[in-house]
């Protein structure tokens, strides 16, 4: 079975984060933390060396650092590298085009501002605006909900003049993906609640009642101005309820008239509910799936797995690519190298179950990289 070559496409990393402007690491136990979601000490310490995706990643690496593929050469020939130029020889090895980039996190002190980052790689880099960072700091200046939704109506009047190509919700991280409607009374005690809570030094956005309304407003403008908002869901951090992160929760807002000019994103290929993301792409025009080849971090195999479940029931025209790399560039580097062969591979047993030509493969292939992102992005 002959894979789909789509070595030369240059990707639209529709979704990923910032690169620490430090990449200095004391020893390989910390530099393992940066492959693992979990915040459990002995993680990095006894485990994450045995994950599929960590002994892949350092294989991999040993031939582009010219050293034997074991973990200590790996790591002593990448602490030998300036962290500029090792991230700028990355970036610019996966045949980037576009980084949206979630500025939200990491912090922005502590990463390449998007533009630096850009010229490091030799690529567009694009900042995508997260509503809950922004929601926090606007509870933290108004002392009514009113004053927040109009401040928050002020900062979203036009998304992409303010130089944003997209929106993004953590809610699934915060509440869970069933955002509902409240009535007022209630929205205002949560407002209240919340500003009891800050006074005691706790600004996390938490308040379920507060975070709905306030994302109902951002969805209101996000579908007048057709800017798509991603979603995170499913797999994520350890403090996520993953059972809240089910995109079948996104049911009531996508079934909302008002917001039916609202392009959503789906992230993650909301692992482990690909088949449900790859549902609601499949019904509602508007809903757009992520396949993220660097986090989840997983083994070669369950990307073939969740590549089939996508392909097998949405539309080709709504699958976008990302890495959601985070912190080192060798996540944004080994997601481009993996994202390729992986939809590649997929194509080609499309291509011989005879349910499409190797041309509409090819065709497919280059849209799921590339030029989806474009154009639901408006690049």
């Amino acid at each position: 079975m002959e894979s789909v070559d789509l070595t030369n496409v240059p990707v639209v990393d529709n979704h990923c984060h910032g690169v620490t402007t430090d990449q200095a690491f004391g020893n390989v136990e910390a530099w393992r933390r940066a492959f693992t979601e979990s915040t459990d000490p002995g993680m990095p310490r006894e485990h994450v060396a045995t994950t599929a995706f960590y002994r892949r990643l350092t294989r991999a690496l040993a031939p582009f650092l010219g050293c034997e593929p074991t973990e200590d050469a790996v790591f002593a020939a990448r602490t030998a590298r300036e962290g500029r130029g090792l991230t700028a020889e990355l970036l610019r090895s996966a045949n980037i085009d576009t980084l949206l980039l979630d500025t939200g996190f990491p912090p922005p002190e502590k990463v390449f501002p998007v533009p630096e980052l850009g010229e490091l790689g030799g690529c567009r880099t694009e900042p995508v605006l997260r509503l809950e960072v922004l929601m926090e700091s606007l509870l933290a200046g108004y002392d009514t909900l009113a004053a927040t939704e109009e401040a928050l109506t002020a900062a979203l009047e036009d998304v992409r003049a303010g130089g944003h190509v997209a929106l993004k919700s953590i809610a699934a991280y915060r509440t869970g993906l069933d955002i509902r409607e409240w009535s007022r009374e209630e929205a205002e005690a949560s407002f209240r609640e919340y500003r009891r809570s800050a006074l005691n030094g706790f600004t996390r956005l938490v308040h379920k009642p507060l975070l709905d309304s306030l994302l109902h407003v951002a969805f209101a403008l996000a579908a007048d101005q057709e800017v798509p908002v991603q979603f995170h869901v499913g797999y994520g951090d350890a403090d996520t309820d993953l059972l809240l992160g089910n995109p079948l929760h996104l049911r009531a807002v996508l079934g909302k008239p008002d917001y039916r000019a609202l392009p959503v994103v789906l992230l993650h290929e909301c692992y482990p509910y690909t088949r449900q993301g790859g549902y609601l792409a499949a019904v509602y025009e508007n809903v757009y799936l992520d396949l993220s080849y660097g986090i989840p971090l997983l083994g070669y195999g369950e990307m073939l797995g969740f590549t089939r479940q996508a392909l097998g029931v949405a539309p080709t025209s709504k699958l976008v690519y990302s890495s959601d790399g985070i912190g080192v560039p060798e996540l944004h580097w080994m997601s481009a190298i993996d994202g390729r062969r992986v939809i590649g591979e997929v194509l080609g047993e499309l291509v011989a179950y005879g349910e499409t030509s190797l041309t509409q493969a090819e065709t497919a292939g280059e849209s799921m990289l590339r030029e989806n992102a474009i154009r639901l992005y408006r690049l």
